[in-house]
């Protein structure tokens, strides 16, 4: 590209370079160094008086950087693992939630006592010396008793499938369960029992016996994002193909509750009305003295 020559006076510090015509066509460099190394304008312009430390400034700056905890990787962040596991107990379901300390208290002293839990018995507080007579519903029993909850991950099949599965070991010992699923040609009794596998290293991590393990429930549920495609029949028909996901969950308990519901099923019997072939209603008709023959 071709300019025209300026008509303002050129500084002897750049040396045109000019053609025949009376045009030139680029500058040449500098002919000699810069007197200011801080501006690329040289002597036009003049630099901060500070510009110098704030440049090492940041050279220590970028040092410490180098060095710093943030550089680090996250799992050896201390502060980062601080932080998520504030966040986790912080979004956990406690127990604290649903039932009172004392109520958890008076639990512990009944089940140390009685080797399991027996609703509506009369416990002494030690530190207190107080009787309480515990009664808890359902729920809270569920709650307090120890428990395993499992989840599985995304599996490929249907819950109609799983469910044939899941009603032959439920209420097993997860042992028995586990030999169970072995020998089972079903693909869902390889993935139950790859879970119970998983529950009997956490009932082991939390100290309780795998031996005596049972599976107190397990069902299973649509995992949603059901893939869909075509179908492609004869006569201009088509279909539609669903590749469906499920998860399955477990909940296994101990002995303890076991023996909980032997001892209630005992009670129901012993206080349970004796049974009677007749009806114990009254009669909805006239009762004569005499036969009508």
């Amino acid at each position: 590209m071709m300019w025209k020559l300026p008509s303002r006076v050129i500084s002897n510090s750049i040396k045109p370079t000019f053609l025949s015509n009376g045009v030139w066509k680029s500058f040449h460099s500098y002919s000699f160094p810069l007197l200011n190394d801080t501006s690329i304008f040289g002597d036009l312009t003049k630099a901060p008086q500070n510009s110098t430390p704030q440049v090492q400034e940041n050279s220590s700056v970028s040092q410490e950087n180098e060095t710093s905890p943030a550089s680090t990787l996250p799992k050896d962040d201390e502060e980062l693992k601080k932080y998520h596991l504030e966040a986790a107990e912080r979004d956990q379901i406690a127990i604290e939630k649903f039932v009172t300390p004392l109520k958890r208290k008076l639990f512990d002293l009944n089940v140390a006592t009685n080797g399991f839990y027996k609703n509506n018995q009369v416990v002494k507080d030690p530190e207190t010396n107080k009787v309480y007579k515990l009664s808890l519903s359902n729920r809270e029993i569920e709650i307090l008793e120890p428990s395993i909850y499992l989840q599985s991950l995304r599996i490929k099949s249907s819950v109609k499938k799983a469910t044939v599965v899941n009603r032959f070991v439920r209420g097993y010992n997860v042992k028995t369960a586990i030999t169970q699923l072995h020998f089972n040609q079903k693909k869902m009794a390889t993935e139950l029992e790859k879970l119970l596998k998983e529950g009997l290293e956490l009932a082991r991590s939390k100290g309780y016996d795998d031996n005596k393990l049972y599976i107190q429930e397990v069902w299973s549920g649509s995992d949603g994002d059901t893939m869909r495609r075509p179908d492609v029949k004869g006569r201009g028909r088509v279909g539609v193909l669903h590749h469906r996901h499920i998860h399955v969950k477990a909940i296994l308990k101990t002995e303890q509750t076991l023996n909980r519901l032997k001892w209630e099923k005992e009670q129901k019997e012993l206080n349970s009305k004796p049974k009677m072939i007749l009806n114990n209603e009254p009669l909805n008709f006239r009762v004569k003295s005499f036969y009508k023959w």
